[in-house]
């Protein structure tokens, strides 16, 4: 019982950093791991190798995916193409705006963080409120929901891929992307019906626009199609066996490797279309988004690798039965743990990272194929959707742009992501249900 109270003080610990004291959650891991290292009585020499080695592994798994990705998202931004992907799905869906910018946001939400998708998409959401009987409310709680759910349930995204790392399944990522895409189009939808209720019920009327010049070029297009569908190829060919050590088999590994699929997303993405900007803004830019992102998940590797080492993986599935434990519990607990930590610090990323951490050693002896894995890693991304509120950047950003006071933030946009996150979950317990 003693080192269920020490994992609970060190995760304590992170959340008081992170939140009352307002310390980067990058350092608020740093210190949350050797403080939980000091009260299982590790020595100092110990902490800091565990620390490094999970630092430093999952550098090596993720690194080169979230950077290929973070290069694609700039250029994207920066040659206007999220602007101009808006542009074209409006202008060719214009009685479904409401669901068209739902599933934009779903769309560009994958390589593109979802703060930054968001304020370059508010633009077309302001452009078409003002030129249509449609709300800004209604628009933005729609476009808002659709980056928020492949935020945190689409790999590579930084909350997924972390917690794909700390699972040790890097290589099933396009099973898990795959699972992901599919649960995440109820959890945007369950956004775009909240947001129905706030559009006027007038004739919508929206200006055309079918200039060329606003049209994304096709390679903006590739620059995420393609690795998604490298990725998907990979898996598909696991499901053949008799194609095993064919040489088809192994190109398509190579081909569908994550690491070398958004290598060839950022290859395409240098061929975009652009005028008057230059690479090194762009590779600059890369970094800043980059740095952040990688530390922050691979000191959550670090805390992981604490865990990891220590007993509580031999007595936390005593203290709950684990071993009797059917794979919907295992979810819902996997779900409660990570809606807490959101609900208390804000961060979906930080929330999907620590509870990886915390779930993947207690299971890690139980045969679970790669599918009931999936749906805990999505479990842990469903509650990381709950809630969002004033301790979370996300909603200052949403209700800022969509001029909604206080009030009215909780009472939209927080109460949405409450119904996305309870009705992801349920999906996946459907599926569970069925599949399982």
């Amino acid at each position: 019982m003693i080192i269920l109270i020490h994992l609970s003080l060190s995760v304590l610990s992170v959340i008081i950093l992170n939140s009352k004291l307002k310390l980067n959650p990058i350092l608020s891991l740093f210190i949350g791991s050797i403080i939980l290292g000091i009260l299982l009585e590790m020595t100092i020499s110990e902490i800091f190798n565990h620390q490094v080695t999970g630092f430093f592994l999952s550098i090596k798994n993720i690194g080169l995916i979230i950077f290929f990705s973070c290069v694609i998202g700039q250029y994207l931004k920066e040659t206007r193409s999220i602007e101009k992907f808006g542009n074209l799905l409006l202008n060719n869906f214009q009685k479904q705006t409401l669901l068209s910018i739902n599933m934009l946001g779903l769309f560009i939400g994958t390589v593109v963080f979802c703060d930054s998708a968001f304020l370059i998409l508010n633009g077309i959401s302001r452009s078409i409120a003002s030129s249509s009987s449609i709300s800004l409310t209604s628009l933005n709680l729609s476009l808002s929901g659709g980056l928020y759910s492949s935020h945190t349930l689409i790999p590579p995204t930084p909350g997924p891929i972390a917690a794909i790392n700390n699972f040790n399944v890097i290589d099933n990522i396009g099973t898990i992307m795959i699972l992901g895409i599919l649960v995440s189009i109820p959890s945007s939808l369950i956004a775009f019906l909240f947001s129905r209720s706030f559009i006027k019920k007038n004739k919508i009327k929206i200006k055309k626009n079918l200039n060329s010049k606003d049209n994304a070029s096709l390679m903006a297009y590739l620059s995420i199609v393609i690795p998604l569908l490298l990725i998907s190829l990979n898996t598909i060919s696991n499901l053949f066996d008799n194609i095993n050590e064919t040489t088809i088999y192994r190109s398509i590994k190579f081909i569908g490797n994550p690491n070398f699929a958004l290598f060839v997303g950022m290859i395409l993405s240098f061929f975009i279309p652009y005028k008057k900007i230059k690479v090194n803004k762009i590779f600059i830019s890369t970094i800043k988004d980059f740095l952040p992102i990688i530390l922050l998940t691979s000191m959550g590797a670090a805390f992981g690798n604490i865990i990891k080492n220590s007993n509580i993986s031999e007595v936390i599935p005593n203290f709950i039965n684990i071993q009797e434990s059917n794979i919907i519990y295992l979810c819902a607990m996997s779900y409660i743990l990570s809606f807490i930590l959101k609900t208390s610090q804000g961060s979906s990323t930080s929330s999907m990272i620590i509870v990886s951490s915390i779930i993947f050693p207690i299971i890690s002896d139980i045969n679970f194929n790669i599918f009931d894995i999936s749906m805990i890693i999505l479990s842990i991304g469903a509650g990381s959707m709950m809630i969002s509120h004033v301790n979370d950047s996300y909603f200052w950003i949403v209700t800022k742009q969509t001029s909604l006071n206080l009030k009215k933030g909780l009472k939209y946009f927080s109460v949405m992501t409450i119904l996305q996150s309870t009705g992801t979950l349920l999906f996946i317990f459907i599926l569970l249900t069925i599949f399982s």
